[in-house]
């Protein structure tokens, strides 16, 4: 019987250990759960209060209701943060995300066939469209890095073009070849997405990146740069995207240039805007936007003023100068006082870096244990306000 004893004594100890891990992961799943985000009947609460980004009448804080509305990610072109983005797919403040059509790298030319690859982009806002999410297109023809470029090689071989330190090769932007060659990209994009009911609205970069800033323009000076030639390429690439009639909401990032900033430019370009139905919008919000505009100092480029015009015209849309300081340092400020005062200008969509989104519900975001908190009542007060999903 010793055996019989051995073996039974061996079973139990091997039961033992099963149920030793078996208690051991229900404790790790439960931490997790917990550090995830609010208990589950908070996040209930959250969606039962909160409007839905696709409400058409969600609230008295958005102006144009049955425009697009809400928080959103920023998925940066090849950011390596983007990543993490995915522990937010199913958060109900998250309306959806931006992602960036970089020009090069979807058209291949008139002479090729098929001549638009949308593969890239399509399989980067797939998980997102899967989720339910909203997402918004950002078109770049040509990006803030010496070191890369937006342009396809195509353009460059018949349009005069400067090379710059702070945003490499660059076209010349008037030229009747560049405009006609972008023109033809921005109807691609309308025509390719215009019936897609996941996308939200469509910002088109006409200087660097996705806003209005006249790249390399002080390179460009023996190619006839000067403010009356940037104004008219504005107006005639504006009054361009207006005579499409696009289905889906049209945006431009408003910028001031030159020193001081010519708020004048930044008010033309708004008040043209506004006439062919495109959504304004400033990619520089920071914590002296509400010190400058309470001490009645212009925001950047004049943005509280702009907006404040064009209340209930177009919608009104904002992103901070760079991930936000928790700790309320800095230029750009924390989050947590520049969403209530954003909010009360009546601005209805918000672009919101990755990781100010992370501070809020990722454990292991730094900053998360100091200011998760904090992050994630300003996002969902928000949100409670724009909509959420």
């Amino acid at each position: 019987m010793k055996w019989l004893r051995w073996d039974l004594s061996l079973e139990i100890d091997r039961i033992a250990k099963i149920l030793f891990f078996l208690l051991a992961l229900a404790v790790i799943r439960s931490t997790a759960n917990a550090q995830s985000g609010p208990p589950s009947k908070e996040k209930t609460a959250m969606r039962e209060a909160s409007p839905k980004c696709s409400d058409s009448a969600p609230g008295t804080s958005v102006e144009m209701p049955n425009a697009p509305h809400g928080l959103f990610v920023i998925l940066f072109p090849g950011a390596k943060v983007n990543a993490r983005a995915s522990v937010l797919l199913h958060n109900p403040a998250v309306c959806g995300a931006n992602f960036y059509l970089v020009w090069n790298q979807i058209d291949r030319g008139p002479q090729a066939n098929p001549r638009y690859d949308w593969s890239s982009i399509e399989g980067q806002i797939a998980p997102w469209v899967k989720a339910g999410k909203k997402v918004n297109l950002i078109v770049w023809a040509t990006t803030y890095s010496k070191n890369a470029s937006a342009t396809p090689e195509w353009v460059f071989a018949k349009v005069p073009s400067v090379n710059c330190p702070a945003f490499g090769h660059v076209p010349v932007f008037w030229n009747s070849e560049f405009m006609s060659s972008y023109q033809s990209f921005i109807s691609a994009v309308v025509e390719h997405f215009g019936s897609n009911p996941a996308v939200g609205y469509i910002r088109f970069g006409l200087g660097a990146g996705g806003e209005i800033f006249p790249a390399c323009m002080y390179f460009m000076k023996d190619q006839g740069f000067s403010d009356d030639t940037w104004r008219k390429y504005i107006f005639a690439m504006l009054d361009y995207q207006k005579s499409l009639n696009s289905p889906k909401q049209l945006a431009v990032g408003l910028n001031a240039y030159g020193e001081p900033p010519k708020l004048d430019f930044s008010a033309a370009v708004a008040e043209r805007a506004v006439k062919d139905g495109i959504a304004i919008g400033n990619q520089g919000l920071s914590a002296d936007d509400a010190r400058n505009d309470a001490a009645g100092k212009p925001c950047m480029a004049d943005w509280c003023r702009i907006f404040r015009q064009a209340r209930g015209k177009v919608p009104l849309i904002l992103q901070t100068l760079g991930p936000t300081r928790p700790d309320h340092s800095g230029d750009v400020g924390s989050l947590v006082d520049m969403l209530p005062f954003a909010v009360s200008q009546r601005v209805q969509i918000f672009e919101i870096y990755v990781q100010d989104w992370l501070v809020a519900y990722d454990p292991g975001s730094p900053g998360y244990a100091q200011y998760h908190a904090e992050y994630q009542k300003a996002l969902e007060d928000a949100a409670k306000e724009l909509g959420g999903n």
